[in-house]
């Protein structure tokens, strides 16, 4: 990346909560007297740019740091808020995968453990709900889905709600089997999420455009669609190949496939998530760190 040139996009979404996105994950932040709370922090070279969009919004010191799961392009400017002052917040098994590191066979990437003084210090298993700005900010565990330590994030008066990596917005997702995601865990979020909001909340995704209720429903049905017809496949004794060569995503493809995970890749995930064996797979282009 060319850090250097990084732009921050800052939208306001509700009275006092913003998006904000350079490069990595979705930012959400509530700004108020008491300061800033924010939701994930992008790729570490990218938080001294997120502080002074913050800054010229009239954002006080940031007090939290709410991480939807533990990847770094989520968690990278963590120990820089850290270091400003702010408590670092999150599902305990996201704080545990910080401290492990991880090597992804899909992306060929090893992503180093995180140091302990840079770990989340509260954290939470099933939900934890913040009065802040006079605002109810509730952080919500349901289930493994994208990773085992997955959040979502409910900003109640402003109906806005942070999905984090469990909805890619025009992306197809990238299921962490690694980290114990697994498809089959992201009906009963996606169903929860979608019981608890209406056709006026603001959905922000971990990757992409701000979206909706409607969108957000799309998502979920497409992603329904295609595990099933890998299920199916599986029942009938296809093998991995069959099922990539049956393209099961193909209606979709043209809409949610991407570089970062295309339909061979996508069809991989959900294989992996049905058959529970963890495969050395990766797209053609990637080339795998030594480890």
């Amino acid at each position: 990346m060319d850090w250097e040139h990084v732009t921050i996009e800052v939208r306001p979404l509700a009275p006092n909560v913003y998006f904000l996105h350079g490069s990595g994950g979705n930012t959400v932040a509530l700004l108020g007297p008491e300061g800033a709370l924010l939701v994930d922090t992008e790729f570490g070279p990218v938080a001294p740019k997120l502080k002074a969009a913050l800054a010229s919004l009239g954002a006080g010191p940031t007090r939290y740091v709410i991480s939807t799961h533990f990847h770094s392009d989520h968690t990278g400017g963590n120990a820089f808020f850290r270091r400003e002052g702010a408590v670092l917040i999150a599902q305990a098994q996201c704080r545990a995968r910080l401290l492990e590191g991880e090597f992804s066979p899909y992306w060929g990437h090893f992503s180093p453990a995180t140091p302990a003084e840079d770990a989340p210090t509260l954290t939470y298993e099933n939900s934890l709900t913040l009065y802040f700005d006079g605002e109810e900010v509730t952080a919500s565990h349901l289930q493994p889905s994208h990773t085992d330590g997955d959040t979502v994030v409910y900003f109640k008066k402003a109906n806005v709600v942070h999905m984090g990596d469990i909805y890619i917005n025009g992306l197809y997702p990238y299921v962490d089997t690694g980290a114990k995601g697994t498809i089959d865990g992201y009906f009963p979020v996606l169903d929860d999420v979608l019981s608890r909001t209406d056709a006026k909340t603001i959905v922000i995704a971990g990757h992409g455009p701000i979206s909706n209720r409607a969108e957000l429903q799309a998502y979920r049905d497409m992603l329904w669609t295609v595990r099933n017809r890998v299920a199916a496949l599986l029942a009938q004794g296809k093998s991995l190949e069959e099922i990539i060569a049956s393209r099961p995503s193909r209606e979709y493809d043209d809409a949610w496939a991407s570089d970062r995970v295309g339909p061979d890749g996508f069809a991989v995930m959900v294989y992996q998530s049905l058959t529970g064996r963890h495969l050395d797979w990766h797209p053609a282009s990637v080339v795998p760190e030594k480890r």
